[in-house]
């Protein structure tokens, strides 16, 4: 691993609101620091090995929710090179380790479900023309997560009606899967320009039929993914992901507000565990970002650390934070923010590669300064 930066200050009070119970659905959180998914292509054949059990079991606190890195619905679902799945009977099996591990820990774990749609290459799919609700490329992009490394985007098939419905119905299989392997629910990614945020942007789905050329109709595949999951595993075991003010891999719907704010208002009818929504950007009002945060935020993420999330709980602003890459280079983030402690630096270089490094080789802060003398110690 690369030399650590300095750690980063933390002025945290024990008393924050951080630190409090939270109630979502059919769990009862001890605290309120979550830990976002964050890709990290460790799991050979797509199968999590046991450096992903202990992955996780380091990340796992007493009363607290880890979200899993996104995870494949199915081998058209985009199927990157070491990215885990939760459709097979193997994959299952892989998985009841990790919530094992959590679990033994007094944790709590949701699995977040990925379809990725146009955004991969068909070196992953075997061959196959990924799939989107319109043939529109991505432009000026590249998918990285294959075994031969870069390659171009592609023009996506447009899916017909059937393979809608077959896609539905493989979000039902996954969610079924994840409750079989022991989590303790599922987060549906419709956020970050995959699948069901592709649907959404009025740039991309380009559709005139039940699935595109209105609002509703653009927002129909995301409601219906989500009736059917709470049908088959119960509305208090589902979540949410969106990024309506982030525009990563061409989401530039021309009108914001209406596009996402449809989608949402009607997720927030149907008794969702809850909302996860992503940072607002810069570039909008703060008007607009006020707006879409109080109506909404459940559990928000993007730009957090010791210094801002404590006030946007205290303000009302969310109910929850969900830590990133600070979770990665820190397993024992609840207890450094608890107490004070500095947070150690991330290092990018190891976000995607394989092996421990930059993994499961990040220390707690007892471990850093058990053998330091008191006068060496952070």
């Amino acid at each position: 691993m690369a030399a650590p930066q300095p750690p980063v200050a933390n002025g945290y009070k024990a008393n924050s609101e951080l630190f409090t119970p939270l109630k979502l659905g059919k769990m009862d959180l001890k605290h309120r620091i979550i830990m976002a998914p964050l890709t990290r292509c460790r799991s050979p054949e797509h199968i999590p090995d046991e450096n992903v059990v202990e992955y996780y079991r380091q990340r796992a606190s007493d009363g607290g929710l880890i979200i899993t890195e996104a995870t494949n619905i199915s081998v058209m679902a985009g199927n990157y090179h070491d990215v885990p799945g939760i459709f097979t009977p193997e994959q299952i099996r892989a998985w009841k380790k990790v919530t094992d591990a959590v679990h033994s820990k007094g944790g709590f774990i949701y699995c977040q479900l990925w379809h990725v749609g146009r955004t991969t290459h068909p070196i992953n799919l075997g061959g196959r023309t990924p799939l989107g609700p319109s043939p529109v490329r991505l432009e000026d992009s590249q998918v990285f997560f294959t075994r031969e490394g870069p390659k171009d985007t592609v023009t996506p098939k447009e899916m017909t009606i059937e393979e809608i419905q077959d896609t539905i119905s493989d979000y039902v299989h996954a969610s079924k899967c994840a409750i079989a392997a022991g989590f303790d629910g599922v987060e549906i990614h419709a956020a970050n320009g995959y699948l069901l945020n592709q649907f959404i942007c009025d740039n991309i789905n380009l559709r005139t039929d039940t699935y595109g050329g209105s609002t509703e109709n653009r927002g129909r595949i995301v409601l219906e993914v989500v009736d059917e999951v709470t049908a088959a595993i119960g509305a208090n075991r589902v979540g949410i992901r969106f990024s309506p003010f982030g525009f990563f891999q061409g989401t530039n719907t021309s009108d914001i507000h209406e596009h996402y704010g449809y989608v949402i208002e009607k997720v927030g009818q149907k008794g969702l565990a809850y909302v996860h929504l992503i940072e607002q950007r810069w570039e909008l009002t703060m008007d607009n970002e006020s707006k879409m945060e109080k109506l909404f935020a459940i559990a928000k993420a993007k730009g957090f650390d010791a210094t801002n999330s404590g006030s946007t709980v205290e303000s009302g602003g969310a109910e929850g934070i969900v830590f990133g890459r600070y979770f990665i280079s820190n397993p024992d983030i609840v207890e450094r923010l608890r107490n004070g402690w500095p947070l150690s630096h991330y290092d990018r270089n190891t976000f995607y590669v394989p092996g421990t490094a930059g993994y499961t080789d990040y220390t707690t802060y007892e471990q850093e300064n058990t053998h330091k003398p008191a006068s060496a110690k952070i």
